[in-house]
């Protein structure tokens, strides 16, 4: 069967999705579309706003034939290793496309940027390093070594990076994927206006989401369903500054636990212990942490990661393949799981995959306890502290 592969978050599912979908299927002709999606954390540091499974049944339920988890170690991370972790799953499946949006819809322009950062030229390194040392960030200062040496004047906004990350790996990893891009429609990724139309950012939605009636319109109707259900069960909202007492907690019994996390680095540890006793939420302690060198995204990421206690380094997560772990499917993507069975291991059953393959327990174990403190925030928490073991893949017959 010929598979396009598309990585997304559904955070929630939104119309702008869709169209990437529907587009995916046209552009391709593909047998089935397969998703790596990121599990209860995102990209950009923060919860997702309801739990995977929900996001798999909207997926599911949209179109999408089988949905794979892109584990938490590479979902919450920075765009090259979110795209290296994704890229390697679907490698190993095989996939014959690799479908995304961007806001330059243009997949020469993409690839020759890639090439630049694939390789490494001696050029690229030399104003990399000028640009650190002016004390920009490392996504700012290759951004701007990356339009020295290309000469090429692209937008580096998080679509067109995340597309250059992907054709990067591809291009590292001699990958017969063949990569293909959208033009990005509607808002920008971070765009917090609904607007007018019927395409808007998630994270508008994400904003808005205590007034769902402004909402309906802007999302398929299946995923409003689904994202109604998960609130009135209450399963979410789950938002960020929802987990700043946790992190109150571990500063106080654990005083030095900073140190030894992700991606604390320069002393950072003593910006937080300075700022976090005085801060009233996650947000407001963020703002004073915050610098030109370390990145709203990059500091949420960082207090994530010391939540779920992850000391994972990105060299080790560089030199890994993630598990394949199946989260649910429809017909045409439970045809194409049994096509593929033979020769590749992936996961539907996680207790009995964890005893037999002890080489991905300590990615397994961080995306259990990720999911564990996710769940602590819903309504009847007790009742999901074990859900990886006991949720099963999630069918749902094509309609066909």
């Amino acid at each position: 069967m010929k598979a396009a592969g598309i990585i997304v978050e559904y955070n929630p599912f939104h119309n702008g999705h869709l169209y990437h979908l529907q587009k995916t299927k046209e552009i391709t002709g593909a047998d089935v579309v397969v998703a790596v999606m990121s599990g209860n954390f995102i990209q950009r540091g923060e919860p997702a706003i309801v739990n995977k499974w929900a996001r798999t049944k909207m997926a599911l339920l949209n179109g999408v034939d089988v949905v794979f988890e892109l584990p938490f170690a590479y979902a919450c991370n920075s765009a090259e290793v979110f795209a290296y972790g994704a890229i390697s799953i679907l490698n190993s499946l095989g996939v014959n496309w690799v479908v995304f949006g961007s806001e330059a819809g243009d997949i020469s322009l993409l690839k020759k940027i890639a090439m630049h950062l694939a390789f490494e030229e001696d050029e690229f390194k030399k104003y990399l390093k000028i640009y650190l040392k002016e004390g920009h960030s490392f996504p700012k200062a290759r951004e701007l070594a990356l339009k020295r040496v290309s000469k090429e004047d692209i937008e580096f906004l998080p679509n067109n990076i995340l597309g250059v990350e992907y054709i990067k790996w591809i291009l590292r990893t001699n990958s017969k994927i063949e990569p293909l891009t959208i033009k990005r429609v509607g808002s920008l990724y971070n765009d917090p206006n609904l607007g007018s139309g019927s395409f808007c950012s998630a994270t508008a939605i994400r904003q808005n989401i205590n007034n769902l009636e402004l909402i309906r319109d802007k999302m398929p109707p299946f995923s409003y369903q689904v994202l109604m259900e998960e609130i009135e069960s209450g399963r979410g909202p789950v938002s960020l500054n929802d987990f700043f007492e946790f992190f109150l907690y571990r500063a106080i019994v654990y005083k030095d636990f900073l140190k030894e996390q992700f991606d604390v680095k320069e002393g950072l540890e003593n910006r937080f212990y300075k700022h976090i006793f005085s801060s009233s939420s996650l947000e407001d302690l963020l703002s004073k942490v915050k610098t030109k060198r370390y990145t709203l995204t990059r500091l949420q990421r960082i207090l994530i990661h010391c939540l779920v206690d992850s000391k994972v380094n990105q060299k080790t997560l560089l030199s890994t393949k993630p598990y394949i772990r199946v989260l649910g499917f429809n017909s045409r993507g439970k045809r194409y799981l049994n096509s593929i069975k033979e020769k590749v291991k992936y996961i539907t059953k996680l207790d009995s995959y964890i005893m037999k393959n002890p080489e991905y327990n300590s990615l397994l174990e961080l995306e259990i306890r990720a999911s564990q403190i996710h769940a602590l925030k819903y309504k009847e928490y007790h009742k999901y502290l074990q859900l990886e073991f006991k949720q099963h893949p999630i069918y749902i017959p094509s309609r066909e």
